[in-house]
């Protein structure tokens, strides 16, 4: 009797092969992700549930025969060990509590809670400058953490276990964070901010700031003529006066006919005075607008406008 034999066929053999290596490569493209340190929690978590897919995937194929001897599987091996390796690493952990943190001064924000706002974020922004501390690239000379980055990505776990920002701290706080009981351990600097920070909130219960230099009371009101400018009702006089000089109507200057609508939306536009870049938030009343404008710093020279934005018409 013919014995019929249980390995596979060269070409049965290479078709395993080749999967291997296509799960092994979009591993390796889904790891990148755990090492960009600007990476979303929506990526993180992606990431970290695709890459033990793909890993058990790829134990499965390499459990078939012939398959771990094939001259071309240690190159796929090498591509999964690293992403398995960026998976386990500090830091993508450091990754999943920024994101925590990004999440937890939103929270804070709508709570109208300085501290919080002041410290989640920073919080998440050393966690992210630790991440890229972390890649490792010899031509340009970055050879990854130092014994000090290593101690301060423990230090910010531990801290971030108290705040309910990692695994394995209480269910309640990992839902809601809180740094109620851990107000003394924040640095003087971000106690300070969270003071400057609450303080601007109060200027601008009065609304918008006047845009003359020369003046910038709160309260000012949109204009006509004078593009992106708001102003009080002295500095419209004083604008109208001006401009009548210049041989323009005596009310030029005047505050926008239709008013504010009820249900308008402010648009504050952030803008980068020294270079390219910009970006625009909608708010939903001037106290909030103003505040936005005075506190939010997405570059180093931030320039902001507001404008008004009327209602969709039905």
């Amino acid at each position: 009797m013919t014995q019929v034999s249980n390995l596979p066929t060269a070409a049965e053999l290479d078709r395993q092969v080749h999967r291997l290596y296509n799960i092994a490569r979009r591993a390796r493209t889904i790891a990148a992700i755990l090492a960009n340190p600007q990476a979303t929690g929506d990526g993180v978590e992606y990431a970290s549930a695709r890459i033990p897919r793909a890993l058990s995937a790829a134990r499965r194929l390499l459990a078939l025969p012939g398959v771990a001897d094939h001259e071309e599987t240690p190159y796929a091996v090498s591509f999964l060990t690293a992403a398995e390796r960026q998976l386990n690493a500090p830091s993508a952990g450091l990754l999943r509590i920024a994101a925590a943190a990004r999440r937890a001064a939103a929270r804070a924000d709508a709570a109208d809670d300085d501290f919080g706002v002041v410290v989640f974020r920073d919080t998440e922004e050393r966690c992210r400058l630790l991440v890229e501390a972390a890649v490792v690239e010899p031509v340009l000379g970055r050879r990854g953490w130092s014994a000090r980055d290593r101690a301060a990505s423990d230090a910010l776990q531990q801290q971030a276990a108290c705040w309910g920002l990692a695994k394995g701290a209480d269910s309640a706080r990992a839902t809601e964070p809180s740094l109620a009981d851990f107000a003394p351990a924040a640095s003087a600097y971000l106690s300070q901010q969270a003071a400057a920070r609450a303080a601007a909130r109060t200027r601008c219960t009065a609304g918008i700031r006047c845009t003359e230099s020369t003046c910038l009371s709160y309260g000012a009101v949109k204009v006509t003529y004078l593009v992106d400018s708001w102003l009080c009702a002295d500095c419209i006089k004083a604008a109208n006066t001006r401009l009548t000089a210049e041989g323009r109507a005596p009310d030029t200057v005047r505050p926008i006919p239709e008013g504010t609508p009820e249900s308008g939306r402010y648009i504050v536009t952030l803008y980068n005075g020294t270079g390219k870049g910009a970006r625009s938030v909608e708010c939903s009343n001037p106290q909030r607008a103003q505040f936005i404008a005075e506190t939010e710093r997405p570059f180093n020279n931030t320039g902001y406008t507001i404008r008004v934005a009327a209602p969709p018409q039905d």
